[in-house]
């Protein structure tokens, strides 16, 4: 499907993307309202082995809510909700088209360098900052992956 290069083109676009992120984070997040609804407890099974693709689900490594588990690690918590936070604010703010890779790179370094540190043993693993790694990556990488989608669905009016 091919769409018109406007603005409502790229509401609609941003805020279907901005659905399935939601979708995705509820799922990680779902832990949370196990004690609200007690038959939702039956999915944790299911839930659990879908993030565990994407995961390692390392307790130590996981943020606790109401006495919860969530279904992702810090880093991993805080790459989707970067990237829910970008897709929420792409729906009301139309940037220029994202020229370079060097924002991304940055973003990419700043991860590698806390996960290797850590793994050498030069500082301990910290949730909070495995999560504002994380948060940096998945927003400015969600701000990639929208341009990529918007340049392969919309027409561009230049004939490009």
């Amino acid at each position: 499907m091919i769409l018109s290069n406007s603005k409502t083109s790229k509401r609609i676009i941003r805020t279907i993307l901005f659905i399935l992120i939601f979708i995705w984070c509820f799922g990680f997040l779902s832990p949370i309202f196990y004690s609200l609804n007690h038959f939702a407890v039956i999915t944790y099974p299911f839930t659990k082995k879908i993030y565990s693709i994407v995961c390692h689900q390392i307790d130590k490594k996981s943020f606790t809510i109401n006495g919860e588990k969530l279904l992702v690690c810090a880093r991993c918590t805080g790459i989707y909700l970067g990237a829910f936070s970008a897709s929420f604010i792409s729906i009301f703010y139309f940037p220029d088209e994202i020229k370079g890779i060097e924002l991304f790179l940055i973003s990419l370094i700043f991860i590698l360098t806390d996960v290797l540190l850590t793994t050498a043993g030069v500082y301990h693993y910290s949730k909070y900052l495995a999560m504002a790694t994380g948060l940096f990556f998945g927003s400015v990488s969600f701000v990639y992956i929208l341009n990529v989608v918007e340049n392969n669905l919309l027409i561009r009016k230049n004939g490009n």
